[in-house]
């Protein structure tokens, strides 16, 4: 089972004040970018894998996805997606991404955000989701960039002069690596799974 650190309390207390949770999708500088890699969404099933409070479910629907999944580990995430939503054709799952099985040629588009570099299987992830994808479906994903897990104590670092740095000496780690984020010991993974999907 993946780590879910999302349902410890004081982790989500911080988490849930970041701007891209009080702010929803205008509150992640990246979404943009995102935005503009998806299709026409009319008519479309569409997954959302690791939906969080549900902002993006809500919008992809707004944009005319005739259904939406949206699937998380955390009990706090899916309570509180559910409470924000007021929409039968979104269905809100507690799962775990490293053995969620979906059902053949059922969505159109496979979405996540910022949830993938928390996966330790990623080859059976992909491959779960290639075979949930109609044949001409898509899959639009993002993760965390390997620079905001280089440091086990990722912050800002002030010198003598008050100039500020942002340590970046584990950034060429592979692998399973631990930082301290809203919590102690947060897992997450990089570099070696993102290697062998781009081969």
């Amino acid at each position: 089972m993946a780590q879910n650190v999302y349902d410890n309390p004081d982790f989500f207390a911080g988490y849930s004040q970041l701007p891209r949770q009080v702010q929803g999708l205008d509150g992640a500088p990246e979404w943009p970018a995102v935005r503009a890699l998806l299709p026409d969404l009319a008519g479309k099933r569409v997954a959302d894998l690791g939906c969080g409070f549900g902002w993006a479910s809500r919008w992809l629907r707004d944009q005319g996805a005739v259904s939406v999944l949206g699937v998380d580990l955390s009990q706090n995430m899916i309570t509180r997606a559910r409470a924000d939503t007021d929409d039968s054709s979104i269905e809100y799952r507690i799962a775990d991404l490293e053995t969620l099985d979906l059902p053949e040629a059922a969505f159109d588009l496979v979405y996540s955000a910022l949830t993938f570099h928390y996966i330790r299987d990623f080859e059976r992830l992909v491959s779960m989701i290639a075979s949930a994808l109609v044949s001409d479906g898509g899959l639009v994903f993002t993760i965390e960039h390997p620079i905001f897990m280089a440091a086990a104590h990722p912050d800002w670092i002030s010198d003598k002069e008050g100039r500020k740095t942002w340590p970046v000496n584990g950034y060429s780690v592979e692998g399973e690596r631990r930082t301290d984020w809203f919590a102690k010991g947060v897992l997450k993974t990089t570099g070696l799974w993102q290697q062998r999907s781009m081969a």
